[in-house]
């Protein structure tokens, strides 16, 4: 079964995973994983790597140096499989808290907006309809006055005014 990570709409034009799956999680290293010395592919499941480690613990190396060196291996390797699964681990926690800060700024940004636009409706119908109609009577009349003045201006010329 594949799963995939959850998306969200977290804006107008934007789309933020929120999620990993437990395989980008545990099942995976980052770039910077450390090689295993012999040039083999790391075991990248944590729970494989944890079940091979307790696997060469439960082996009895007692009198016998080849075992006791093959443990040795198997738990350096079973401790860079975990180091670099544990990097992982809080490469993805790194990841989450970044997409969390981000959507905890969003949200506020949304609050602002929603406070901006309630504000701008409070304003649109609240109005003082008096003190509206008595500024939109003096500018009507302060228009028409300009407009006589401009016909009266326009009709004139320098050879009248000498009359």
């Amino acid at each position: 079964m594949v799963s995939t990570p959850i998306s969200q709409q977290v804006d107008s034009a934007r789309t933020m995973q929120i999620s990993h799956t437990g395989s980008d999680v545990f099942g995976s290293f980052t770039s910077n994983a450390a090689p295993e010395p012999d040039g083999s592919t790391p075991e990248k499941n944590m729970f494989k790597i944890l079940d091979n480690v307790i696997a060469a613990l439960k082996k009895p190396v007692e009198g016998d140096q080849d075992k006791s060196d093959q443990m040795t291996a198997d738990i350096d390797k079973a401790n860079r499989g975990l180091r670099n699964s544990l990097d992982n681990v809080l490469t993805v926690r790194a990841d989450l808290g970044t997409k969390l800060t981000e959507l905890s700024s969003l949200d506020s940004l949304g609050s602002d907006r929603a406070l901006g636009l309630t504000q701008q409706m409070s304003d649109l119908i609240d109005v003082d309809w008096n003190a509206a109609i008595s500024s939109y009577t003096m500018q009507q009349a302060a228009l028409q006055a300009s407009y006589k003045a401009f016909s009266d201006m326009q009709g004139m010329s320098l050879f009248q005014l000498n009359k």
